[in-house]
Parts: C-alpha cells; structure tokens; sequence
C-alpha cells in the first residue's frame, strides 16, 4: 500500500510524464526518472519482505493495579524498518505509542497496566514495514494466544488480630498441645511466637512453639457476593482477608456466585482462591450456603466499601483491616507465596 509521501511521488511521476508527452521529455527526465525508481524499488523491497517470526513472553499472573512486561522477540531474515503495535485485551492498558524499529533479530518491550481482573487477552501484534524511501507500507498480523491471568489487589490485614477477633466473635480457637520451642523459620506464623521467651535473646532472635499435631486445623469460610459495580471492590477485600488468614495458617474455604474454593491451607490454596476471585462476577450466594459462612463479605450498590459480617457483626472493610494492626502486613506474591516486610513486633506492639 502507498504512504502519504508515495501517493505524492507517484502523482508528481504521472503530471511529469504528461508534461513531457506535451512539452518534450528532455527538461522532465532528471525528476520523473529518480521517482519512476524510487518507486520501483519501495515496491520491489517491501514486496520481497517476509513475515517475521515472533515469540510472546509475558507473567502468566498479576495484581491489578501492577504493571506488567509483554516482551516480543522478533526474528526476520532480512531486516527492515518496522512499526510495532500490540494490542491488548479490556482489562489492559497501554499508554504509550507504538514502536518503531529495525525488524530483524530484536526484542521490543511493552510495559502494560493490568487494569481488570480475570483472563486478559495479549494481541494481536501488528508490524507495518516501510521501504527505504518511505513509500510503500505492508502489514504483518501476527495473532497471540498469551494471556495475563489478574488477581485481586491484596490490602494490608493484620492476619494476628483477625483470628483474635473471629476466636472472641465466632467462637472457634485452634486447640494442639504444646510440644517444644524452636527457632523461627521464614514463614512460621507470628501467633506461634513465644514471646517471652524470645525477649531473652539476642534481636530477630525468635522462638515459635511447636505443636504436636496441627490434624485439627482451624477452617474459616468466607462468602464474597456484589451487585453489579461493586465486584472488584468485594474481590480485593476477599482477597486480603483470605491471604490474612492462610499467613496465619488457618484453612480458607471461599463460595462466591461463580463457584467454590474447598477449605485448605498454604500457598496453593491462596493460589486457588485468587483465581477463584480473578473469575467473579456480581450475584448472590444461595442463602443456605450464606447462613453456614463465618465470613460474609458483600458490595452493595450505593456503598462504596466492602460489608464484613462475623459472629453478629457488621463493620465496612476498611474498619475491619485497619483495627489493631499490631504486626507488619505482608504483600501476596504473585505465586500465592507471601513476603515478609518491615519490622516483626511483639505482643506489646515493640519492634525486634
């Protein structure tokens, strides 16, 4: 196809010609001469271009609200000038223009937003080579299946008090008999901490206790429903409860309008119930399944913040996650995994 500037050269090449049918073509043959080539070659090099290969990379994973890398790794036999568009699904964003560069052995980046949670579309991939003069353009589509899978944002909740205020309101504790102290692990949950104990050591010198059996674990289920509008508000504060408890080490089972997440424990399972919430859509429990949750988490239309109702108890989320925040919160990886962050406190609320 033609560019602006090779519509241009070819009208001036077809008035040169007529100019010279009429006026003779001695005076017109240095301008017409240069285009009629000019134009021969665009035609002739985009002609024998070839479609370049292309391999997509991009997280399978991610939390809305982060910024994720698609690299695309180009392979082409002869090089040439390119412009590199990519498209991207409704719950991606990309703010930038597209890329222009030299096709050959290249990789070219995008940084995209993941707006929307769920299954988000990567593609297709759009290449618009030029000639070297400008004058001819020929598109390459290139149609991807990759796709970003986008979880819930994960808010701090202090998981410690959560199980204090669902033990004193519901009425369930973990029973296990102690066993022996030991050191701290990366991971351990902080309520094991012996605290007094561990005052006597040296600073993040910490002893847990250990339990002779953990068979009896503690299970807390959580209902999440919205009204339309209010999916993602409900999905994020879900999220955060549920990642709180399992840092705890406390089973979590989810029932949501789409499904249900059977009461587990540990990184998979935080890994099952995200997704679990990346796929929600609005609607309603069935009032049985409702009535047997510990946790109901609800967004009703014409309120902003997420409901939480436990043990005879109503309070909006955001009450709920900032009351006692006594320990550091700790981010969810994208893996289902946690990381520490900040300073471990003791019972007192004193740093160590």
């Amino acid at each position: 196809m033609l560019t602006r500037r090779g519509q241009g050269f070819l009208l001036v090449g077809i008035l040169g010609i007529g100019m010279a049918f009429f006026f003779g073509a001695r005076s017109l043959n240095a301008v017409v001469g240069p285009i009629l080539v000019a134009l021969v070659v665009g035609y002739v090099q985009l002609k024998r271009t070839s479609h370049p290969n292309l391999d997509v990379s991009a997280p399978s994973v991610g939390f809305r609200g982060d910024e994720a890398t698609v690299t695309l790794d180009f392979s082409a036999p002869d090089p040439f000038a390119g412009r590199v568009s990519l498209g991207l699904g409704d719950g991606l964003e990309y703010a930038g223009e597209p890329v222009e560069t030299s096709i050959g052995n290249t990789v070219v980046e995008f940084d995209v937003l993941l707006a929307g949670r769920g299954e988000q579309a990567i593609g297709p991939v759009r290449v618009v080579a030029e000639d070297v003069f400008g004058l001819f353009r020929r598109t390459f589509t290139h149609q991807v299946r990759e796709s970003i899978l986008v979880f819930p944002q994960i808010h701090p909740v202090d998981g410690v008090s959560t199980v204090s205020a669902l033990e004193e309101s519901l009425g369930v504790s973990v029973r296990r008999e102690f066993d022996q102290l030991r050191e701290y692990q990366r991971g351990d949950p902080l309520r094991d901490v012996h605290w007094k104990s561990s005052a006597k050591r040296p600073a993040d010198d910490l002893l847990i206790k250990e339990f002779e059996t953990e068979e009896e674990r503690q299970q807390i289920e959580i209902t999440a429903e919205a009204d339309a509008g209010r999916v993602d508000t409900v999905a994020d504060a879900t999220a955060s409860i549920a990642a709180a408890l399992l840092d705890t080490n406390i089973a979590v089972g989810l029932i949501t309008p789409d499904g249900r997440v059977s009461p587990d424990y540990g990184d998979a399972q935080q890994t099952n119930v995200l997704t679990q919430l990346a796929h929600m859509k609005s609607g309603r429990v069935h009032e049985r399944e409702r009535g047997r949750a510990d946790i109901v988490i609800r967004g009703l239309t014409g309120s902003e913040d997420a409901e939480i109702r436990f043990g005879g108890r109503t309070m909006s989320f955001d009450d709920f996650a900032s009351s006692g925040m006594r320990s550091s919160p700790r981010s969810a990886r994208a893996d289902g995994g946690t990381d520490e962050r900040g300073t471990m406190q003791n019972e007192r609320g004193e740093s160590r």
